[in-house]
């Protein structure tokens, strides 16, 4: 997987595609989805508010978006965050794979 970049305090989304066997997955069932980036759990229930999104109208099939910008404890460097999907049967999740992320400090920060 390429390196996703974060820009700490803005906006910017990160598109991914999850995909078994080189097709994309069904998202409808789906009840949580976490990134673990070091010692911090991002946690979404696909709330509108969340920093994880998936299933929305206009999603593209086994779409997620992260937008990480504004999340609180992110440090500037480079980490690998681990992407665990949730769903009914698998309660405990599956470990879908490492997101390598490059977080970059706020480039308007004074």
């Amino acid at each position: 997987m390429n390196t996703e970049y974060v820009w700490i305090g803005h906006d910017n989304i990160i598109n991914l595609i999850l995909k078994v066997d080189g097709v994309a997955q069904d998202m409808s069932d789906i009840t949580k989805i976490t990134l673990s980036i070091d010692l911090l759990l991002i946690s979404s229930t696909n709330l509108v508010t969340d920093k994880i999104l998936w299933n929305k109208g206009g999603y593209a099939a086994g779409e997620i978006r992260l937008q990480l910008g504004e999340v609180s404890g992110l440090a500037a460097g480079r980490h690998d965050a681990v992407l665990t999907v949730y769903d009914a049967t698998n309660t405990d999740g599956i470990v879908w794979g490492i997101v390598p992320l490059m977080i970059k400090a706020d480039p308007e920060a004074a």
